[in-house]
């Protein structure tokens, strides 16, 4: 019986000293941080990582990459994100996918492909729905702006910030253009939404979905005969090579914005969530500034190389805003309806 117990004895000290030293199979499992109280591992160092479809010298990429290096001076190195520019982690849509479900970590977009995954952001890019760009902002930093933000979390996605998006206008390489009449029968890219589309078929137009990497080309091989977008995008990516009719019409602001995964910042702790929205708005307030500079520099730009630029009369801005004023009946649900109406209310 002694010799029985002094075995037992030692198999239970042999066990012992195998799982303090780790030599067991059992693993214990790593702790997932709740939604409700994340918490951000004391000292471990974070990777995270930001697309952008614009080349890294466009001065919203110069937003992302300070919103990064303010973010990595704030946590003293603990968290760093890595900026991909030029639509190195693929075209917007295919970027808020990924940031859907985990794949990535943030993203920088127009509202115009976020709106699938925010349909509640149609109703603040209606065509020539703002008065000016102060309208615009008084709208997005309100509680308008921070409502809309909120939806995208039905589909796994944080709203961190808006960026100053330009108002947009067409370009071509075909013609001046006045009045709607003039765009009848072009081709014209557009972003991949419906609300893009829509308002092409309104002003005579055939809207063409194409990613924003795939314009210049597009114009030059005849794919299309035209885009729209802001002065500043028109300029850095020499679309005025192959489309040297600029027409100041000022259609929409489509806000740019940052997403990120909701994966990820559920990973954060609420301090370290608290520093990435900081930053952002931080870069934020530095690109509003930039970009209206940057807008007027580039316009002397277009006429310098010899750009046709086109400021219209009120009549013929009304034309076009005539055009597409039944988008609001019939593009709108009621719940978007309420927004715009909310909007108009503030200009």
């Amino acid at each position: 019986m002694k010799k029985l117990l002094a075995s037992l004895l030692a198999v239970c000290v042999l066990l012992a000293l195998c799982t303090a030293c780790g030599g067991g199979n059992t693993e214990t499992p790593s702790a997932t941080p709740s939604e409700e109280t994340p918490e951000t591992p004391s000292g471990e160092t974070v990777v995270l990582r930001l697309a952008n479809s614009h080349n890294a010298e466009h001065i919203t990429s110069q937003a992302c990459q300070m919103f990064a290096d303010l973010v990595n001076e704030k946590t003293d190195g603990r968290i760093t994100i890595e900026c991909h520019f030029a639509g190195e982690l693929g075209d917007e849509r295919s970027t808020i996918e990924q940031c859907q479900f985990g794949g990535l970590d943030f993203t920088r977009v127009s509202s115009g492909a976020s709106a699938e995954f925010a349909p509640l952001m149609n109703a603040l890019q209606m065509p020539y729905e703002y008065t000016s760009v102060d309208h615009l902002f008084e709208v997005l930093d309100g509680e308008i702006g921070q409502e809309v933000f909120e939806t995208f979390k039905d589909n796994n996605l944080v709203g961190i910030t808006y960026l100053h998006p330009g108002s947009r206008n067409f370009f071509n390489s075909k013609k001046e253009i006045h009045t709607p009449a003039d765009m009848a029968g072009m081709k014209i890219r557009v972003s991949e939404s419906d609300l893009m589309l829509t308002m092409m078929d309104c002003l005579g137009a055939a809207g063409v979905g194409l990613p924003f990497n795939d314009i210049y080309s597009s114009i030059q091989t005849s794919v299309v005969d035209g885009a729209e977008n802001n002065m500043t995008s028109y300029i850095e990516m020499s679309f005025w090579e192959v489309a040297p009719y600029w027409t100041y019409d000022g259609h929409s602001y489509m806000p740019d914005m940052i997403l990120a995964s909701k994966q990820t910042m559920d990973k954060l702790s609420a301090e370290d969530q608290q520093i990435i929205f900081d930053c952002a708005k931080e870069a934020e307030v530095w690109h509003r500034e930039a970009w209206e500079e940057s807008e007027a520099k580039n316009a002397e730009v277009a006429l310098e190389k010899g750009c046709t630029l086109t400021t219209l009369t009120d009549d013929e801005l009304k034309a076009f805003q005539d055009a597409v004023a039944p988008m609001y009946d019939t593009f709108l649900n009621d719940e978007q309806k309420a927004i715009v109406e909310r909007v108009q209310a503030l200009g």
